[in-house]
């Protein structure tokens, strides 16, 4: 911000694929159909997430729109469509097709999903006002003079904040569990199991999100944990495959080794910055809190990998 920028076809590009991806968000959502019965658990949770995230975004983009930080606010407005609705929304409430047809979707997520697309292309049209003004016509019937660059831009009220953690926890632990299939060569398709170290702090709203985008099986609960499964943690809560036979336990042994080697380092390294007197007298409460929670999850991840590694045989 505030400097010369060279000119450069690939910001011309990024921008082209962007222009993509929306209108190819707009081709999907206008080709579902509807259908008459009850809403899933699994639209139920991924519309009350999208709402409070684009709420929690919303609020920080006006924040930038108020202290004239523009690019702040477009990148923030990037991401929102880019990374949040289209990678993660629109995964999570798509219907599945069969012989390149969509099943039918219900009514109460379509509507949900026409609003929020509204609402994103009431964000973007200050940067793109010609492909917004088009796709605001053509989401659904509108008045001649109902148009975008006189809409009101919108509210942002409160957000669930444990819920936008929740789904932090859930997102990485499907990109984790795709990560696992590839280490493993194991296809998409096959159905796995997953067990989940039963935490109080853990939401389990998301686990019929893990399920749809991961293809689990099975989530199950439990103080116990399988023997000879591919785990990881994600902040405290420990997550395990049982790969049946799939795992070579030495290989995971070395992972999880240099894993532990990793966050002892860690560890290390934060034990002395909050014993540094400067620091502490120096730094606002929040930092030095952030430090102390930093602290207490390296100390969790590293009691779970030794477990890992002594469960293994």
């Amino acid at each position: 911000a505030g400097n010369d920028l060279l000119f450069d076809e690939s910001l011309c590009e990024q921008g082209r694929n962007f222009a993509n991806k929306i209108w190819n968000a707009f081709r999907l959502v206008k080709g579902w159909s509807v259908h008459n019965n009850k809403q899933s658990e699994s639209d139920k949770i991924s519309i009350e997430w999208f709402r409070s995230r684009f709420n929690e975004q919303l609020e920080i983009i006006n924040d930038h729109y108020s202290k004239h930080r523009m690019s702040d606010a477009l990148m923030s407005s990037y991401k929102l469509i880019w990374d949040d609705f289209c990678a993660w929304y629109l995964e999570m409430v798509k219907p599945e097709f069969i012989e390149g047809n969509p099943t039918p979707i219900s009514k109460e997520t379509l509507d949900a999903t026409v609003v929020f697309f509204e609402d994103l292309l009431k964000v973007i049209h200050p940067w793109m006002p010609f492909i917004s003004e088009e796709l605001w016509h053509l989401l659904k019937e509108r008045k001649p003079k109902e148009c975008l660059i006189v809409a009101e831009w919108p509210k942002s009220p409160d957000y669930d904040k444990k819920l936008l953690d929740g789904f932090a926890i859930a997102s990485e632990a499907i990109q984790q569990i795709r990560n696992v299939r590839k280490q493993k060569n194991i296809s998409p398709k096959d159905g796995l199991d997953l067990f989940i170290k039963k935490d109080p702090a853990y939401d389990s709203r998301f686990n019929v999100i893990i399920s749809r985008l991961a293809n689990i099986q099975t989530i199950t609960m439990d103080v116990q944990k399988p023997e000879n499964a591919s785990s990881f943690l994600i902040n405290q809560f420990e997550f395990s495959l049982p790969l049946h036979g799939a795992i070579d336990a030495d290989a995971e042994k070395e992972r999880l080794s240099k894993e532990l080697e990793y966050n002892m380092g860690f560890l290390k390294s934060v034990q002395s910055k909050l014993a540094n007197e400067r620091f502490i007298s120096n730094a606002k409460p929040e930092a030095i809190e952030n430090e102390r929670k930093k602290l207490t999850d390296a100390e969790a991840k590293i009691k779970a990998i030794k477990e890992q590694i002594l469960s293994l045989k």
